[in-house]
């Protein structure tokens, strides 16, 4: 369902930086396969601070392989343009810091939650390898909470009334979010996403990621409903919001999770986010032990 957005947030949404060029190029060749490698690879090299992330990325224990990468163009060929495009968007992301009140995030702590989520997508990956999830959804995860930039330019909202509410009607913080703003983060990011011409995909479920039921879903919605939640459970974004939401429990189990397959990709993702962190001067509590 198509949830209408109030003239408001529209408004801020065309005010919206544009993307950066390397992602609008490598959108292109997600969606239309209409930009070839080598233009590709010519981009990220004339682009110093996306050349040295992937550089680094390639070489961090969640893509490393058994040979050193040493040049853009291989760390291209490992990586592949779909974790490119993540790596450009998670750039741009915490490039446009900005603290949440309304929410209870720090700047750092909306973009810490969506490169959770991504590293818990590949966490589950890594756990049910017959999955069969696509690419798409390690984007969708990274960018499914990017509504918030809208909500916190736009709103000058109390954070206190938002849970003063949520506790007398009983209801989670997205529907807080509706019924008092006329409108949610997720509705507000789908909008931004189809502004960037974002795949369907991954605009379907930035859209759908809160829907407490699920009854058309797709592997993408599954796998971001469900990195949604371990990214929660791990401390990742908690904000004002907490665990205070439903979901749609069919969507790990149609991944073929379980309770201790689920807490085992818990812990990957806390390891990977660890590397995150410490890689970007956040602070880092190692854990003792590798998850195999």
């Amino acid at each position: 369902m198509t949830r209408p957005i109030p003239d408001a947030f529209l408004k801020g949404i065309d005010r919206l930086e544009p993307l950066p060029v390397t992602a609008q190029a490598l959108l292109r060749s997600v969606t239309d396969g209409d930009v070839s490698f080598a233009k590709i690879a010519d981009l990220i090299e004339l682009d110093q601070a996306v050349a040295a992330n992937l550089l680094r990325l390639s070489r961090s224990a969640a893509y490393s392989g058994a040979q050193n990468v040493t040049t853009v163009r291989e760390a291209l060929l490992r990586l592949g343009t779909s974790t490119l495009l993540d790596l450009v968007l998670g750039d741009f992301m915490k490039r446009l810091k900005f603290s949440a009140p309304m929410y209870r995030l720090s700047e750092d702590d909306l973009w810490l939650h969506g490169a959770g989520a991504h590293l818990a997508v590949r966490a589950i990956q890594q756990e049910r390898p017959n999955s069969k999830i696509p690419q798409a959804a390690l984007t969708a995860a990274l960018v499914h909470d990017i509504g918030k930039l809208v909500m916190v330019r736009h709103l000058k909202a109390d954070v206190a009334v938002i849970l003063q509410y949520c506790h007398d009607q009983q209801v989670t913080f997205v529907e807080a979010e509706r019924a008092l703003f006329g409108t949610d983060h997720a509705a507000v990011g789908a909008a931004m996403a189809r502004k960037w011409k974002f795949p369907e995909a991954i605009t379907d479920a930035i859209a759908r990621h809160h829907d407490a039921e699920l009854h058309h879903s797709t592997p993408v919605i599954d796998a971001v409903v469900t990195a949604n939640l371990v990214a929660k459970t791990i401390g990742m974004g908690l904000g004002a919001e907490g665990l205070n939401l439903r979901v749609d429990m069919s969507c790990p189990r149609r991944l073929g999770l379980d309770f201790e397959s689920f807490s085992r990709v818990c812990v990957q993702t806390a390891m990977w986010i660890d590397d995150v962190r410490e890689a970007h001067g956040l602070g880092s509590g190692k854990h003792p032990a590798q998850v195999h």
